[in-house]
């Protein structure tokens, strides 16, 4: 591991995805509520958002028990691409008028509260304002608790980004399947490159 960095579990990402399970198992409910009270089309449209955030509590539910199971990890500190950045922020401006609106104009608190939450939610999962990924000695694990084992990894590669900032892509997979891909922190890329010496992997592009 890192000279500068211990595994440690992932308070951050806990608490973020133990805020999340609540505060959607809360809209669900909420939600349906509401619904029950509007009929026709406004109503069949509630019921449908509160089967999301339904899906989105199983998902932090999901998240929970991974980033559990995984113990303690060193956090690694990933960003996203540009464009995932204005993808992302676009969302978030999109969520935020029509929560505004829903709220203020047409009444509908629960479906608004769930607007303005998952624009929350898109702070801490797409703009990476929680960690996204952890090294552990067996692995890797995201933040929304999927594993990636050593063992079902082959090669990676650790590439200078294109960019003024300093950043390093981090591709690994097997074979010519990529299953993790990344944009480290300089500072990173030396603890990723020796574990991943360290459980075999062979350093080399993707498909060479």
């Amino acid at each position: 591991m890192s000279a500068t960095k211990s595994p440690s579990h992932p308070a951050s990402a806990l608490a973020f995805h133990s805020v999340t399970l609540a505060f959607f198992a809360g809209c669900a409910a909420w939600l349906a509520r509401e619904s029950r009270g509007l009929g026709g089309r406004p109503g069949m449209m509630g019921w449908g958002v509160a089967v999301a955030a339904g899906g989105l509590a199983l998902l932090a539910l999901g998240a929970l028990v991974g980033l559990l199971r995984g113990g303690k990890r060193v956090a690694l500190q990933s960003r996203a691409e540009m464009g995932t950045y204005a993808l992302v922020l676009a969302a978030m401006g999109v969520l935020t008028l029509v929560g505004l609106r829903l709220w203020s104009v047409e009444g509908r608190p629960a479906l608004a509260t769930f607007c303005l939450g998952l624009t929350v939610w898109l702070v801490g999962v797409g703009l990476h304002a929680v960690p996204a990924l952890f090294l552990g000695p067996d692995g890797f694990i995201d933040s929304l608790g999927r594993r990636t084992p050593f063992a079902r990894l082959e090669w990676f590669s650790l590439q200078k980004d294109k960019g003024e900032l300093p950043r390093v892509l981090f591709q690994a997979g097997h074979g010519t399947r990529l299953l993790l891909n990344a944009r480290l922190a300089s500072a990173d890329a030396d603890t990723v490159r020796a574990a991943l010496l360290r459980a075999g992997l062979t350093s080399r592009p993707r498909g060479g």
